[in-house]
Order: C-alpha cells, then sequence, then structure tokens
C-alpha cells in the first residue's frame, strides 16, 4: 500500500453516512460470526445521528473520505472508577493493518490520560480480531457478558442426540 493521506478530527453532520455505512458493516461482520442476518430496522437502530456527534472521532482520506471511527462516552463504575467507554472503533477493511485504528485510539488514551481516567471496552466473544487489538493496546479482561438466550436466537439447539 503506497503511504497513506490520513487526517484524524472529530465527526461532523456530513459525515453521519460514512459513519452509518461503517456500523452496518460491522454490525453485519459481528452477526455473521453467529450466522444472524440482521433486519435494516435492527441496523438502522444502530445509527448515529448529528446530536450524538460529541464523542466521535473519524480518520479520513483525502481521496475518499472517511474511513474509520471511534466513538466514546464517560461514564463511572464501583469497578473501573470514572472511564471512559469506548463504544465503536471501526477501520475499512482495505485500512486495516495500516495503523489506523490506533490513531483514533491514541486520541482517547490521550483524553483519558489528562482526565485520569481508565477505558472501558467490550466485544462479542467470536470477534477475534478485535481481541487480539485490545489486547495489544493494554487492555485485560474485567467481565464477561452472559446470554440466557430464550429466543434461541444465537445459540440455536443442536440436532444431534
Amino acid at each position: 500500500m503506497t503511504k497513506l493521506k490520513l487526517v484524524v478530527r472529530k465527526a461532523q453532520e456530513g459525515d453521519l453516512e460514512a459513519i452509518n455505512g461503517l456500523t452496518d458493516d460491522l454490525h453485519r461482520y459481528l452477526a455473521g460470526l453467529y450466522g444472524l442476518e440482521l433486519s435494516v430496522k435492527e441496523l438502522e437502530e444502530e445509527h448515529f445521528d448529528r446530536d450524538e456527534l460529541d464523542n466521535v472521532y473519524v480518520v479520513e482520506d483525502a481521496g475518499i473520505g472517511v474511513v474509520s471511527y471511534m466513538s466514546f462516552s464517560k461514564s463511572r463504575d464501583e469497578w473501573a472508577g470514572p472511564h471512559y467507554s469506548l463504544e465503536h472503533l471501526i477501520v475499512r477493511e482495505e485500512y486495516r493493518n495500516a495503523g489506523v485504528a490506533e490513531m483514533l485510539f491514541d486520541i482517547l488514551l490521550e483524553k483519558a490520560r489528562l482526565e485520569g481516567m481508565n477505558i472501558v471496552t467490550g466485544t462479542l466473544a467470536r470477534n477475534e480480531r478485535a481481541l487480539r487489538f485490545y489486547e495489544r493496546m493494554g487492555f485485560k479482561p474485567l467481565t464477561i457478558g452472559l446470554l440466557l438466550d430464550l429466543k434461541k436466537r444465537i445459540y440455536k439447539p443442536s440436532n444431534s442426540s
């Protein structure tokens, strides 16, 4: 890959289409890990609107536009104390392994250090790419999310006797 000309900046209203497209791609990928297909309505429920861009940063390639974004929020709990919750960190497929995710993460890491806060995130157990990335960034497991799948949407009964 040639030298990329990338700019990291706060998201703007004009970025929403690209951000929501990346969000759809991520959720389709994650659903696929569990053999699910998400409806248009389910995907749209995860879309951002202009009022939700305060803590969203994008990476823009001058040639094609937004190729990555990160969203986060402030929170507090008894385990992590005051912290930022990293909600999304999404990179277009062809820009992965080029340091793009690290560019965005560095912004949040600097904010957290300056404010004396921790950073919390999570992903699905089968999302090995994300798990490897977060491990490289220094994250350690703290909680385990459990699901009682009463609708048998993800954990379907096996046909074996």
